[in-house]
This record gives C-alpha cells, sequence and structure tokens, in this order.
C-alpha cells in the first residue's frame, strides 16, 4: 500500500522500553494473561512466556489447574491466579491479554469480562475476539481505541467481521487485507493487528502500518500466542495499541530468524530468542 507506514528496527529501538537504576518490577510492567484452557493448556505458557522473555517486569496469569501448572513449569517467575477470584478482584496489572487458548469456561469468561470492564490497556486474541468487538461495537468502551489491540489471523478477521454483521468472505480479506484490517478497526473502536507473512496494523482514523516480511518458519502452531504475549508487554510498558502491535511484531519476527536459523522452528524457540532479538537492536 502506498499510503502505509514501514515499520523497521529504528522505530522499534526509538519506542522499547529499556529499564534503568530506578525501576523495580511493578515500574517496568505487569502484564496480566487470561488465555489457556484444560484442552489447551500449551497457550497460556506460550502467552507468559512471549511477556516475561519480552521484558514484563511480573506476569499474572488468570486460567484452571492444569493450564497453570504448566505454566509454572515453563515460567517459575509467574504468580498464578484462580480465575473465580480474579473475576471477583481483578489483579493488578498495567495490561491484559486475553482469549489465546480459551475454550468454554465459564470463571476464565467473567474473568476476562473483568478485564475489559477495568478500563486497563488489553491485547485480545483468538477465542475473545469476536465477544469483545461486539461489545467494543455497541459502545462498552471502557478502554479507548489507542488502547486495544486485536490480533486476528485472516480466518478469525472474516469471522469477526461476520459477528458485527459484515458480509466478506476469506477472499475478500485476502484480496485487501489493509482494507478489512481498517473496516473491523472502524467498526469496534481499536486498533486491529492483521496476522500474515506481512503483518498490517490498522488504527481507527485510517493510519496502517505495514510490517516487513516474516520468516514463513513462523507459520506454526503457538507462534500467534507468543506475539499476543510480547504485545502485552509493550502494552503494559506504555506504548499505544499501534506501537505496542509494530514493535512486537517486528521482535517476533527477529526472535523467528534468531530461533531459526533458516531452519524449523516451534512455537517456544521463538519467545527463547526475544532477548536475543531485542538486545540486537539496542547495541
Amino acid at each position: 500500500m502506498s499510503d502505509a507506514q514501514e515499520w523497521g528496527a529504528d522505530q522499534v529501538r526509538e519506542r522499547w522500553a529499556v529499564p534503568g537504576a530506578g525501576d523495580d518490577k511493578y515500574s517496568r510492567g505487569v502484564v496480566g494473561v487470561i488465555a489457556g484452557s484444560e484442552a489447551y493448556p500449551g497457550a497460556a505458557a506460550l502467552v507468559v512466556s512471549g511477556a516475561a522473555r519480552a521484558g514484563a517486569g511480573m506476569v499474572r496469569y488468570v486460567g484452571p489447574l492444569r493450564a497453570q501448572d504448566l505454566v509454572l513449569h515453563h515460567r517459575p517467575e509467574a504468580v498464578v491466579h484462580d480465575p473465580g477470584d480474579a473475576a471477583e478482584r481483578l489483579p493488578r496489572a498495567q495490561a491484559w491479554v486475553v482469549g489465546s487458548g480459551v475454550a468454554d469456561y465459564p470463571e476464565q469468561d467473567a474473568a476476562i469480562g473483568s478485564a475489559m470492564a477495568s478500563g486497563a490497556p488489553l491485547v485480545v486474541d483468538a477465542g475473545a475476539l469476536e465477544a469483545v468487538a461486539r461489545a467494543r461495537a455497541t459502545g462498552s468502551r471502557e478502554a479507548a481505541a489507542d488502547r486495544v489491540l486485536l490480533t486476528p489471523h485472516a480466518e478469525e478477521l472474516v469471522r469477526t467481521l461476520r459477528a458485527l454483521r459484515h458480509d466478506v468472505s476469506l477472499g475478500d480479506v485476502m484480496d485487501d487485507r489493509a482494507g478489512h484490517a481498517r473496516l473491523l478497526a472502524e467498526t469496534a473502536r481499536a486498533t486491529v493487528l492483521l496476522k500474515g507473512s506481512r503483518t498490517v496494523i490498522a488504527s481507527p482514523g485510517g493510519t496502517v502500518v505495514m510490517l516487513p516480511e516474516a520468516p514463513a518458519w513462523l507459520a506454526t502452531a503457538g507462534a500467534g500466542d507468543v506475539l499476543a504475549g510480547i504485545a502485552g508487554a509493550a502494552l503494559a510498558s506504555g506504548l499505544s495499541a499501534a506501537d505496542a502491535g509494530a514493535c512486537a511484531s517486528w521482535l517476533h519476527a527477529r526472535a523467528g530468524e534468531v530461533a531459526s536459523a533458516g531452519g524449523p522452528l516451534v512455537a517456544l524457540d521463538i519467545a527463547t530468542a526475544i532477548p536475543q532479538a531485542i538486545g540486537s537492536i539496542l547495541r
């Protein structure tokens, strides 16, 4: 697109938060994660790993016991919470990542509702996309449009737009990815990160950011969960949704290059490589 802004290492370097001598775990940003389920516990571990490796000062996880156990196995520094308790009294967090791998768990759904109602910045993925987009489209907008990042892939974008009464097909979206990302951004009054080989980020008002082409090896299960965690850390540091999404997407691709070294990778490899990807632009 001729009117899209390009994004690269310089833009990430200018915006990415680097801790100083006076920082503590709270000032660096606390990320809350409501993700995973008994059926898909791995999503929880991947989102939490993405946020922790991207520099969040603390990550809080809300979900069922099986997912809690897996999170603590991979990230023992995480703090876990029962979803029923979190729905009643939401833990302290500067940003929330919700929806990755959630599946038919009423207490977790209630916790997502509490995160939405809190007005805190949100990264919204997978299983929460349609509900959050519908709520925002009908006027429930406790968080501003530049503090909410929706992260669909193309098929999820189709389903979400249809839930908002837009009659679109996958072919329509693939023919005009930026245009349909803009459509969701305007309808839901939120920033949209449309995942793909070239990620597109659209904000209400028409601003579009286009990321460089990412390594094709990133087309692997769970990679989007790691991306959501990185974006959550960026939001918790104080970035706008558009800047958080663009920085997270660029670093995700760079971590993929590091982890791949030209060959296959799995999602947890991406999370492990995030510190090296960040370090490469801060030297």
